[in-house]
């Protein structure tokens, strides 16, 4: 079959299967492994020529390299190392040990069986990226934990590829001090290179006006380095990750970023589209029961071990739980170093292909088992069955929903105060501390009704909702206000839309994140610039009237769906408020120039 022919299916069936993945699996990865699986020679037989699918997966190898590469952040990572070692190495090593001990005892052969676990003990970069994308977690402490772990461990893949040929077994020429010399010699050059010739090449384009060259001189480095490497007998493998790296550390990371974005997730789709066309599932008929409990073997070890080591290192349930759900799967790392070992000669056909099969099942296990731990078993485990101590209950009339870095500032506020007040949080459960200074801290899940009452809320007199997540806070404001109308209710708003569906509820007292931190630094700007404090201050008190006029002249009016047909994004939003402040300023600028005026009419008949 033509290779022409064999892109057109890969982009055919990443089309139709990407996003059907997306919408029930939240990640289009899925989707491209299982469009493989299906036009690959285990099912349709579509694309079945052995060579054209090797080129495929050696692309699809060199793509996923080079963006771990180009997104790895060693700087972040080296100075957070010994943190990082202890909440993400730990939980790896062991990992590593037990898969390594599982595999030698199933293969009776001690290379193969540390190589096997080796491999499995990695989880999918990409897949655990983009799960954390969609649920927008990101900025969360379970997104920056998962891919914190999962940098490090693609950091981990890149040394176990270094390090391969230095095993006596492989078909490799790549052996002894010399090639490890090579290596140490290379990265060496390369970051002198990357210090001395590329940065200031780069300068050169911007200080000439040239940056639409960055892309020709982004793929002179590429080809340069893949050049280098192949010269000095490296891995082409490895020169994807060198360069990936050193483009990353130039100051023209950005442009270079948005130059390659739209590609990413097609090149990434083409190494799971090659693992599917990998896939046979004549090992899952032939042992069933062996491949199944396989997956759940692999899936629980992982989890086991990420689960114990991240509670007890910082012991927080929820969050324990879903990291180790998160990375408990085995993904493109796994099947990266399978694929160099199959070359080397060091693992056979027969036992590859089950293994790949293992590691698809555990890909497809985790979406159904993150939603069946984060919706059905963390809430029975969070439930707080304890009612609350009416007379307890009754000295703490205060109720701080979430103790994040916003109500942490307000539950100190209220402490220096002498304010007895109550925490329901559940994601800091060493927060029990403030219970020795007279306050109640009840560790539970905030969004889960029934912690309200054993939190008292029938007795408090006064709630402070400030958590992260909108809809939650959007449904506890909702069940406030419908059952506990005398309530005194604070709300803390992420933005103006969140702030104007919380009016609609009927709140009043609301407080948008990072509103008055942001007018206080743009006070200390003004003055800068050359105003005085006292016309700073009456300039910035100006600003806030206006913009509170603004928004509460949108509460009568608004209308949610008619709110997206006016401002698509927050950028058209932000465009009509610049407008509506730019109004405002020129009837100032008026005002100020009438008051002259007349001043000046006054002196001159005086």
């Amino acid at each position: 079959m033509s290779l022409l022919i064999t892109v057109l299916f890969f982009l055919v069936a990443a089309l139709i299967f990407a996003p059907i993945a997306k919408r029930y699996t939240f990640s289009t990865i899925l989707g491209f492994t299982i469009a493989g699986l299906l036009l690959g020679p285990s099912v349709f037989k579509l694309i079945d020529d052995v060579d054209e699918i090797q080129l495929l997966t050696d692309l699809g190898m060199l793509a996923v390299l080079f963006f771990l590469g180009f997104y790895l952040k060693p700087k972040q990572l080296w100075q957070q190392r010994h943190r990082v070692l202890k909440l993400y190495a730990t939980p790896l090593a062991l990992i590593s040990i037990v898969l390594c001990v599982v595999c030698f005892l199933l293969l009776d052969q001690l290379l193969l069986g540390c190589l096997l676990g080796l491999s499995l003990s990695f989880s999918s970069v990409f897949l655990v990226q983009q799960f954390i994308e969609q649920k927008n977690q990101v900025r969360n402490q379970l997104g920056q934990n998962s891919l914190t772990a999962a940098q490090l461990q693609s950091c981990f893949a890149v040394i176990v590829i270094i390090l391969f040929p230095l095993l006596e077994d492989t078909a490799t020429t790549r052996h002894g001090i010399a090639y490890f010399a090579a290596i140490i010699a290379t990265i060496s050059g390369l970051f002198l290179a990357s210090r001395y010739l590329v940065r200031p090449a780069f300068h050169y384009l911007a200080r000439h006006k040239s940056l639409e060259l960055l892309p020709i001189l982004s793929t002179l480095v590429l080809l340069s380095i893949f050049l280098i490497l192949q010269i000095l007998n490296i891995h082409i493998l490895i020169a994807a990750f060198l360069a990936g790296l050193v483009l990353a550390e130039t100051d023209f990371r950005t442009e270079i970023g948005n130059f390659i974005q739209p590609f990413k997730h097609a090149l990434i789709g083409l190494l799971f589209f090659a693992l599917g066309l990998n896939l046979t599932l004549n090992p899952l008929f032939q042992t069933p029961v062996f491949i199944v409990a396989a997956i759940v073997g692999l899936v629980v070890i992982k989890a086991g071990i990420i689960g114990v080591t991240s509670y007890f290192q910082q012991r927080q349930l929820k969050l324990s739980n879903l990291s180790a759900v998160l990375l408990a799967q085995s993904g493109e790392l796994t099947f990266i170093l399978l694929k160099i070992a199959e070359s080397e000669k060091v693992i056979s056909t027969q036992i590859l292909q089950p293994t790949l099969v293992v590691v698809f099942g555990s890909m497809l296990l985790t979406p159904p088992l993150f939603w069946l731990v984060n919706s059905k078993v963390l809430p029975l485990i969070l439930k707080k069955p304890v009612q609350p101590d009416s007379d307890e209950v009754a000295q703490h009339p205060i109720l701080i929903l979430g103790f994040g870095r916003f109500g942490q500032i307000i539950a100190r506020v209220l402490h220096a105060q002498g304010q007895h007040f109550s925490v329901i949080d559940s994601n800091q459960p060493a927060a029990h501390f403030i219970e020795q200074y007279g306050h109640r801290f009840i560790d539970a899940d905030v969004a889960q009704i029934e912690n309200l009452r054993i939190a008292g809320i029938e007795h408090c007199k006064l709630a402070i909702l400030v958590i992260d997540d909108v809809e939650d806070s959007m449904n506890l404001a909702r069940h406030l206000r419908l059952n506990y109308p005398e309530l005194i209710l604070f709300a803390r708003a992420r933005d103006r839309h969140h702030a104007h569906l919380l009016h609609q509820l009927g709140v009043q007292q609301i407080y948008r994140e990072t509103y008055l931190s942001s007018l206080g630094m743009a006070e200390d700007v003004l003055i800068e610039t050359g105003l005085s404090i006292d016309e700073t201050k009456t300039r910035i008190e100006e600003f806030k009237q206006h913009d509170q006029v603004l928004l509460r002249s949108h509460y009568s009016t608004y209308d949610e769906d008619d709110q997206i047909e006016r401002y698509p994004n927050a950028l058209a939003e932000l465009e009509n408020l610049f407008e509506n402040t730019s109004i405002s300023a020129k009837h100032r600028l008026m005002n100020e120039q009438n008051t002259q005026s007349e001043a000046n009419s006054q002196q001159e008949i005086s």
